[in-house]
């Protein structure tokens, strides 16, 4: 099982790290791990995947044996309009007391159905121990579709101070820049790319067995004991292939663009279009397909401290 017939030594694939492996209950990966914030911080941040470029940056890192020389490096494209903070969530002991909603746009209601009510913020808070903000995207800004998604956002600071950040963003947009600096790490959470239905081959990289086989060429060989009249759950068989919910760690942001215009080509994007919103300019590859939701946290684990640097898109 350890390597196709073709290859010399090809490690086994589909990791058993991340066992059991489950469909994405959505199209976005809700990242519900946080540092400690600062007062009035936003933990994530949401955008969509554009594509893959390549740019050229000047290497800041000082204990790096390319410092301060230009380095070519592919980035990934994110698109990130702003969002639309609809109401404030309240809790108790990790449960939920009630949400105080303000007035939303037509497109969210697409998304959640709810009762408009006459609860208010001195009401709940009496009761709660936390505040989150529920947000919303805004694709139908960027021409991207008219259905948003709703995801949580954490707050920074003490009750009191969530209070009066939450009163002063109710039915506000908020920006990138809000939450995301140039020259920091993030983590990424998305969800990777669905492949439906494939083989064995294809989902742990098995071995394709001789044209004279006895039985099946691409399948394991062997089962397992027949002592043990049952299969065991490393045995690699056929099944459903991506679609799961994965979190990138230690992304660079290069380049916060506000002006789309400078990340726009002039053929477009691949499967995307012209870019109509602010763009972050993400060192190396992230999980997911193209238009899909990403979102983006301050790293829970960050390695070191860089800065913002010149940055050309090529």
């Amino acid at each position: 099982m350890g390597h196709q017939i073709t290859k010399k030594s090809t490690p086994r694939r589909g990791s058993l790290q991340y066992y059991p492996i489950r469909k994405s209950k959505r199209a976005f990966h809700p990242l519900r791990v946080h540092l400690e914030l600062e007062n009035g911080e936003l933990a994530t941040f949401a955008g969509y995947k554009v594509g893959m470029r390549q740019a050229i940056y000047i290497d800041n890192d000082k204990d790096s044996p390319t410092f301060k020389t230009e380095l070519l490096s592919p980035v990934t494209i994110i698109e990130v309009p702003p969002l639309l903070v609809v109401a404030a969530r309240f809790y108790k002991d990790g449960k939920s007391i009630g949400d105080v909603w303000a007035e939303v746009d037509k497109n969210v209601e697409r998304r959640v159905k709810f009762k408009p009510n006459n609860a208010n913020f001195d009401d709940l808070l009496h009761k709660a121990s936390d505040i989150k903000l529920v947000a919303s995207t805004m694709p139908w800004k960027i021409g991207l579709k008219k259905t948003p998604e709703i995801f949580e956002i954490n707050l920074g600071g003490t009750l009191e101070q969530k209070t009066e950040k939450a009163k002063s963003l109710m039915g506000k947009e908020i920006n990138v820049s809000d939450s995301i600096k140039e020259g920091t790490f993030v983590d990424v959470g998305a969800v990777t790319k669905g492949k439906g239905f494939t083989g064995s081959v294809k989902r742990f990289g098995v071995k394709i067995y001789p044209v004279h086989a006895s039985k099946s060429r691409r399948k394991a060989g062997n089962l397992g004991a027949e002592s043990m009249a049952k299969v065991q759950f490393t045995v690699p068989q056929h099944g459903r292939l991506g679609f799961n919910s994965r979190t990138e760690f230690n992304k660079l942001v290069l380049k916060i663009l506000n002006e789309p215009n400078e990340a726009n080509m002039p053929q477009g994007y691949y499967r995307y279009g012209n870019l109509n919103a602010p763009v972050i300019v993400l060192k190396g590859s992230v999980p997911g397909s193209t238009s899909r939701l990403l979102m983006l946290r301050k790293a829970i684990r960050p390695n070191k401290k860089l800065g913002p640097t010149k940055v050309t898109l090529i």
